[in-house]
């Protein structure tokens, strides 16, 4: 599993930095900063050409729901897994796997919001923080529960149990949030 700083960190999406240290959140990110690529801004939608930047950060937000939503369904699978004893740690580490990607995904549609932020509506902007902060949490959790099916491969154990916990609460409020937000703001 890999959470693709480069595409995260360029806009202030921590996502993956206080994923990958355990060192407080300035020295992460001055790492990850200097090793990493400037994040991508994303490929422009249709919106983009006709200068509807509203319209093209509410088609995003959609994506992300979509995404958050998909990655709902992988955690929701990791807490099932973690109360079977008796499923491969592989199994658990594929989910993982899947989860990582929407995350990535996630960070890699907010570049492209948090290039325009400041054309989008007060309600767009607040989404777009709630994304970077949940995200944020969401690859945490991710990382830290497939370090742990990687290294201890007990995955019945409290901690693991945990972190597959909270990636699911995190994901499900973040769909509900970009959902609530999206009706709001149409």
């Amino acid at each position: 599993m890999t959470l693709k700083l480069g595409t995260l960190i360029g806009t202030g999406c921590l996502f993956a930095a206080m994923a990958i240290s355990a060192a407080p959140a300035a020295a992460a990110t001055a790492v990850a900063a200097a090793s990493a690529p400037a994040c991508m801004a994303g490929q422009p939608t249709a919106a983009s050409y006709t200068w509807d930047f509203k319209a093209e950060a509410s088609t995003i937000l959609t994506d992300i729901r979509s995404d958050a939503r998909q990655a709902v369904d992988h955690a929701d699978m990791l807490r099932s897994f973690a109360r079977n004893p008796d499923l491969s740690w592989q199994t658990s580490a594929y989910e993982l796997d899947q989860v990582s990607a929407f995350i990535n995904d996630m960070g890699a549609k907010l570049c492209r919001l948090e290039a325009i932020r400041r054309v989008v509506n007060p309600q767009q902007r607040k989404m777009i923080d709630l994304i970077s902060a949940e995200g944020r949490l969401m690859a945490y959790h991710a990382q830290a529960a497939y370090d742990f099916c990687t290294h201890s491969q007990e995955l019945w154990r409290a901690p693991y149990r945990d972190d597959v916990t909270n990636l699911y609460n995190e994901a499900e409020a973040l769909a509900h949030s970009v959902g609530n937000g999206l009706e709001a703001s149409s």
